[in-house]
C-alpha cells in the first residue's frame, strides 16, 4: 500500500519476552505463558518482521529496541495489572481466583518494593523501494 519512497512505521511487543518475578519460579513461569497465551497470537511476531517486511517488499531501514523493564515498583505495569485480572478469566488462562491471587501477589510485590515485570518492545521504519 505503499507508493514507491514511502514509508511505514511498526511498533509492538516481543509478548514472548513478557515476564513477571513470582515467589516461585515454576508457578511464574506457567502464569507468563497463561497470560502471553491470553494477550496475543503470535508473540514472537517482532522478532520475524525484518523478515516480514522483505517478504511485502519493502526495505528495512532502522530498529529501534526498547526493554521496558520495572525493578521495584509496579508503577508503568499497574494498569496492565488490573486489565489482566479481568481479562485472563475471560481467556480461559486462569480462573477468577488465580488471577485475582497472581494480581494480589503482583501489588504485594510492588508494596514491598520487590516487584519485577519486564517486556522487550521494537520499532521498526521500513520503506517502499
Amino acid at each position: 500500500m505503499l507508493k514507491p519512497g514511502g514509508k511505514v512505521g511498526i511498533f509492538d511487543g516481543d509478548y514472548a519476552s513478557l515476564t513477571f518475578a513470582t515467589d516461585d519460579p515454576a508457578e511464574g513461569k506457567a502464569a507468563d505463558e497463561a497470560i502471553i497465551s491470553a494477550i496475543v497470537t503470535n508473540p514472537r511476531v517482532m522478532r520475524q518482521m525484518p523478515h516480514l517486511l522483505r517478504e511485502a517488499g519493502l526495505q528495512l531501514i532502522a530498529a529501534f529496541p526498547y526493554v521496558l523493564a520495572e525493578p521495584g515498583r509496579a508503577d508503568f505495569w499497574d494498569s496492565s495489572i488490573k486489565s489482566l485480572v479481568r481479562l485472563l478469566p475471560k481467556a480461559g488462562a486462569m480462573t477468577d481466583s488465580q488471577a485475582a491471587d497472581w494480581a494480589a501477589a503482583m501489588f504485594r510485590r510492588s508494596d514491598e518494593g520487590t516487584f519485577f515485570g519486564a517486556c522487550n518492545y521494537y520499532g521498526y521504519i521500513a520503506a517502499k523501494p
